[in-house]
């Protein structure tokens, strides 16, 4: 059989980083402490457990998977973050290296972001929430706009639309705002009509068609949203008076979770794309620092079983995950900035890092290919989804 070195030598270039953390990890047994049981189907490279640390999970069944080079492709290409909202000094007042460096960090993805779309001519990109740290806009003219966003993703191939949801960090502040900033059409690449909110594009010349489906999940779980805020009051990043305004613009949410149920039903029941992805700032499935949300696996994830949904894209986690449950996609994509912790779900990861970066999406008629890339341009991962939908 080959050696660990062989083997990594039979995969690209790009690969060199991932393989080089396997082959720590395999060289030092130590750097490996798993829980004996539930994650004995992965390998680890790198400190999982620690915050501002860079790793990996990958299945000991698959370690390594192809990847292959994006490149320009038939059909539509967008790229998506999430947690994304360090600029020029707006994280680094909680004071640990991985606040004070996240807005070069956000910088880097940006870049990157930016050639990666380029060579793919990317159509769009998706903002998965938490936008704006710590505590959203205060208003569409907020000087933030210009520091976290339009100074930053300023490069020609990021001048595409920009389909946003809300992050908690969002509902901090004046979500409201965001939503005006879309109307005004201050930047008209910022499209957010709504608190959730739908649209669909054409795949290319292919005849096929994606619905993205826009949900907000600080709504659906306000109870969640607030001990999040009570944390960050603790931790000295919010001020006491944030949670008061928090619980007065919530005031008069009495039935805005049922609403909003009652519309994604609808909407995902209506739908005939070929392509059908819900995208909302919580993960349903996580193995991230704030885990999987127990209400969107009570409320949300039966309707993307029944209505034969392809993927659920989310943020909040500062990770890059992908997870499968009940045939459908689940990919964790808050690596935007910040760099949390991560360990496997049993039996549903597949891939896990904390790897600052952001993912790239190419679709076809036939298959939606997903490749997660770090800060680096390395293309650390890529899943493949065959069409199930309008067969």
């Amino acid at each position: 059989s080959l050696s660990v070195s062989e083997a990594m030598a039979q995969h690209t270039v790009e690969r060199a980083v991932l393989a080089a953390l396997l082959i720590a990890l395999l060289a030092s047994p130590s750097h490996a402490a798993v829980d004996e049981d539930e994650e004995s189907l992965y390998l680890v490279a790198g400190r999982c457990t620690e915050f501002g640390q860079r790793c990996i999970f990958t299945r000991k069944d698959n370690p390594l998977p192809p990847v292959e080079e994006p490149t320009a492709k038939p059909g539509l290409a967008f790229v998506s973050l999430g947690d994304w909202g360090c600029g020029a000094g707006n994280c680094d007042t909680k004071h640990d290296p991985n606040h004070e460096q996240a807005g070069n960090t956000q910088m880097k993805v940006a870049e990157v972001m930016a050639k990666v779309a380029a060579d793919v001519d990317s159509s769009l990109v998706l903002a998965l929430g938490d936008n704006f740290y710590f505590q959203g806009v205060d208003s569409p003219y907020d000087p933030l706009w210009h520091t976290v966003w339009q100074s930053r993703f300023n490069q020609p191939s990021l001048q595409t639309p920009w389909f946003a949801c809300l992050g908690n960090h969002d509902h901090y502040g004046n979500a409201q705002a965001q939503i005006d900033f879309s109307h005004l059409a201050i930047d008209r690449r910022w499209i957010l009509p709504n608190y959730y909110w739908t649209t669909s594009r054409p795949v290319g010349d292919t005849g096929a068609t994606i619905q993205f489906v826009f949900i907000d999940t600080v709504i659906l779980d306000t109870g969640y949203t607030r001990q999040i805020l009570r944390e960050k009051i603790e931790e000295g990043v919010l001020a006491p008076q944030a949670l008061h305004d928090f619980n007065g613009r919530t005031a008069g949410w009495v039935h805005a979770e049922v609403e909003q149920l009652q519309w994604l039903e609808e909407t995902l029941a209506g739908s005939t794309a070929d392509w059908l992805v819900v995208l909302g700032h919580y993960p349903v499935f996580s193995g991230g620092e704030h885990g999987s949300t127990p209400s969107l696996i009570n409320t949300v994830k039966p309707l993307l079983e029944k209505y034969n949904v392809d993927a659920y894209f989310a943020g909040h986690d500062h990770t890059l995950q992908h997870l499968e449950d009940s045939g459908v996609a689940y990919y964790v994509n808050g690596n935007g900035c910040l760099r949390g912790v991560v360990k496997p779900l049993t039996d549903r990861t597949l891939f896990a890092a904390v790897d600052p970066g952001f993912m790239l999406t190419q679709v076809d008629a036939d298959t939606m290919v997903n490749t997660m890339i770090d800060d680096g341009g390395r293309a650390v991962y890529q899943h493949t989804l065959q069409r199930k939908r309008n067969l």
